[in-house]
């Protein structure tokens, strides 16, 4: 039902149709189809979605919504991209542009009209820094989505279905195409194609150009759609294709078949890799959604409550999977798998339910930024104090001329004159003083300030080192053996929050803002069951 029209403002209650068990279908404004859906990076109750021609946002996980943006007759979003900010950018890629608000949603106007968009991310490590996947190429943005730059790009490499961004370089993109799948770092715009698509290209692809190894190969062209990577292993590559799922163990060097068994429908499209302990692949289909358990290898269609339909888009927040289909929004709540007991967790099924955290390495850089101790500042000064020498000094120097005064006549008389004044000299003088290019003695407060610099930088990181990893080993003693006593267990949890608090207290706040929402002690509670 819709309410305050003039205002161009949609209320809606989200009322779930289908059992607690299972899918719940979400019913935003007038419903329709579901094109897109996207989760705020650092608030998993802040869910987005275009439904019906338009863009809803909900800020309570999915209860009520409200229309952010309704698209224009006769065109279609194909992607969705939500940034970091206060307001967050909201970027809406569609077939015949993309749409941007940098408002929270006021107000939007649409850029680089009209190429067809078909995947579009904010960079993990520029919060500013976005790329636009198209059909004409690969578009870069410097600024939120405001103006764009195209991409050099193979010639092969243009039709382009989805992009992903390198856990472990971020500044290397990997594009699926109509031609296969190429990798390329945005710094040198060099790009190398890992696997090709069409079965006529592979057979002729010289030896060093990855080859597919399948259990039974299949006739028809490979037609790839999405590319996502294991955030624990960043080597392990999976890509949806027309045939079912591939997955690459050594960075796309080989790729191999995963079994289709037990799925509905080979032709995968949206993949999404969630790492709930243990890992799930979900992918979308023309017929729901299909879960593939790499350590099982094998196929779940999770069809409970949802009607069979083409899966658009899918996204995860915290223990909830979102689906966009043809039919509406759709929520899935996710349950860790229960490990046996005579099989408990490895030390990496463990970690993995930290992956949503910063590693030491951000954390440290981050304290190191805050406190301002950064070794580039001393290079800066000891820089600056060279330029120093080539820096004139100006000097303006002024006083009365000590030899003649004015005078003028004062009447008829000649003789008669009266004494005026002395008149005022001035001067200016330019100095270099070249000696400093060679050794100035700036040098040695330089080599002061360093050394304290040094120290002070050392004792930082030394601090946030050990608190980093005491908070991490009181999380797992959390999960693995949590105290039975009441009170024991609210001293740990304080103690978890003391540790986060002194983290952000070294890094001005950065631990908070990067955590996303995340339940503490998974493993623990998989095993209580």
């Amino acid at each position: 039902m819709r309410v305050g029209a003039l205002f161009g403002v949609v209320l809606c209650a989200a009322f779930p149709v289908w059992a607690a068990e299972g899918w719940e279908l979400v019913r935003i404004g007038q419903g329709g189809a579901a094109t897109a859906v996207a989760v705020h990076p650092t608030d998993a109750a802040r869910i987005f979605a275009v439904v019906g021609g338009a863009l809803h946002e909900s800020a309570d996980g999915g209860r009520v919504w409200r229309e952010r943006f309704r698209l224009p007759l006769h065109t279609t979003a194909t992607a969705l991209a939500v940034g970091i900010g206060n307001p967050a950018p909201l970027l809406l890629a569609t077939d015949r542009g993309i749409y941007g608000s940098w408002d929270g949603g006021a107000h939007w106007s649409c850029r680089l009209r009209p190429v067809h968009g078909t995947c579009v991310r904010f960079h993990s490590s520029q919060p500013r820094t976005v790329l636009l996947a198209t059909r004409d190429g690969l578009f870069m943005s410097r600024d939120a989505g405001r103006r764009w730059d195209s991409l050099i790009l193979p010639p092969d490499a243009r039709d382009i279905t989805s992009l992903a961004l390198s856990p472990e370089d971020p500044q290397r993109v990997w594009l699926t195409t109509a031609h296969g799948i190429f990798s390329g770092r945005l710094t040198d715009g060099r790009w190398e194609r890992k696997l090709a698509a069409l079965p006529e290209e592979s057979a002729e692809a010289p030896p060093e150009l990855p080859q597919e190894t399948s259990e039974a190969p299949e006739a028809g062209p490979l037609t790839l759609h999405a590319l996502a990577f294991d955030p624990a292993q960043p080597s392990t590559i999976y890509v949806s294709t027309s045939r079912g799922l591939r997955v690459s163990a050594d960075a796309g060097a080989s790729w191999r078949h995963v079994s289709n068994q037990g799925l509905a429908s080979r032709a995968l499209s949206r993949l999404l890799v969630h790492r709930n302990s243990p890992l799930s692949v979900y992918a979308g289909t023309d017929r729901g959604v299909a879960r593939y358990a790499p350590d099982q290898q094998r196929w779940t269609v999770m069809a409970q409550g949802l009607a069979v339909s083409r899966v658009n888009d899918l996204a995860v927040s915290g223990e909830r999977l979102w689906a966009a289909t043809n039919e509406g929004i759709y929520r899935f709540e996710l349950a860790p798998d229960a490990f046996e007991e005579s099989e408990p967790p490895s030390a990496r099924e463990l970690l993995g339910n930290f992956v949503h955290e910063p590693t030491i390495g951000q954390v440290r850089d981050a304290a190191i930024r805050y406190a301002e101790v950064h070794p580039n500042k001393i290079a800066s000064w000891r820089r600056q104090a060279r330029l120093r020498a080539v820096m004139p000094k100006f000097d303006i120097s002024s006083g009365p001329n000590l030899t003649d005064y004015r005078h003028w006549d004062s009447g008829t008389n000649p003789d008669s004159l009266l004494k005026g004044e002395r008149d005022v000299d001035w001067g200016t003088s330019v100095t270099w003083e070249l000696g400093d290019l060679i050794w100035s003695a700036d040098q040695t407060s330089i080599d002061v300030r360093s050394k304290l610099m040094v120290e002070l930088r050392d004792e930082i990181v030394d601090q946030i080192t050990r608190t980093y990893f005491e908070r991490r080993r009181l999380q797992l003693l959390l999960m693995t053996d949590p105290p039975t006593d009441q009170q024991a267990l609210i001293d740990k949890e304080l103690r978890l929050q003391e540790l986060t608090a002194l983290i952000d207290g070294l890094t001005g706040g950065y631990f908070s803002s990067q955590l996303t929402h995340h339940k503490e002690g998974t493993w623990n509670q998989r095993a209580a069951r």
